[in-house]
């Protein structure tokens, strides 16, 4: 029998934690859900987490206590993603500095959090991270980077998160709905034209087409393709 996927959620927001867990869910991987440190600490006595995906600040203290619990334990090398404020880069420093893996930036893009999670998990398993290339286009996840033509790409998070998911997918038809959800967190306060406009803005940006081996097709009436060359796929 497979081995589901254990993830240890420790974020005290409600709505924040209740879309991380529907989005594990929906990946297919078990999660518990704990909104404080004193809860996650009484859960690592007992339970053995695949990977952990803890916020910095909660009502009783900071993830700090948490990091240091898992890392002082003898042979205990289970990935932690933290979720950060985008501006405070010396709390990130500290986070890993004590032994997280990796952060992410609040507003949490959906995306972007679980190809994080998906990287971590296959270095956890001694397995190569390997992205899709196609044609000039790489993805950089450690850096957070789409590399075309070995050079990074300015690009906004959602931009990249974005093009992310779609080469995750490629070939297969997305509705916007899904864009919107797996991208932008189900924001409900967004209409699908904040799709259409990023993937416009894309198009331009990258240069897709035909010319690049690498397109975004559109369906009308609804959503979006990535197609890719099949001489392109690397």
């Amino acid at each position: 029998m497979a081995h589901t996927i254990h993830i240890g959620l420790l974020e005290d927001d409600p709505v924040v934690g209740e879309m991380l867990v529907l989005a594990f869910t929906r990946a297919g991987w078990r999660c518990s859900h704990h909104t404080t440190v004193s809860a996650m600490t009484t859960a690592l006595a007992t339970v053995s987490f695949d990977l952990l995906v803890l916020d910095w600040v909660l009502p009783d203290g900071t993830a700090e206590t948490i990091i240091r619990q898992v890392r002082n334990r003898p042979g205990e090398d289970v990935p932690i993603l933290i979720e950060s404020l985008k501006d405070d880069e010396a709390r990130m420093v500290r986070a890993l500095q004590l032994g997280a893996d990796d952060y992410v930036v609040k507003p949490l893009r959906l995306a972007e959090v679980k190809a994080r999670i998906e990287a971590l998990l296959r270095r956890r398993r001694g397995v190569a991270v390997e992205w899709p290339s196609s044609g000039p286009f790489e993805v950089d996840m450690g850096r957070g980077l789409l590399l075309l033509d070995g050079v990074p790409v300015n690009m906004t998070r959602t931009e990249f998160g974005l093009i992310c998911y779609l080469f995750q997918h490629a070939g297969e038809l997305l509705t916007r709905d899904r864009l919107l959800r797996e991208v932008w967190g189900t924001v409900p306060d967004l209409d699908t034209r904040t799709v259409d406009n990023h993937v416009s803005r894309l198009r331009k940006k990258l240069g897709l087409g035909p010319q690049r081996g690498v397109e975004i097709v559109t369906v009308h009436g609804y959503g979006y393709r990535l197609e890719v060359a099949p001489e392109r796929v690397q």
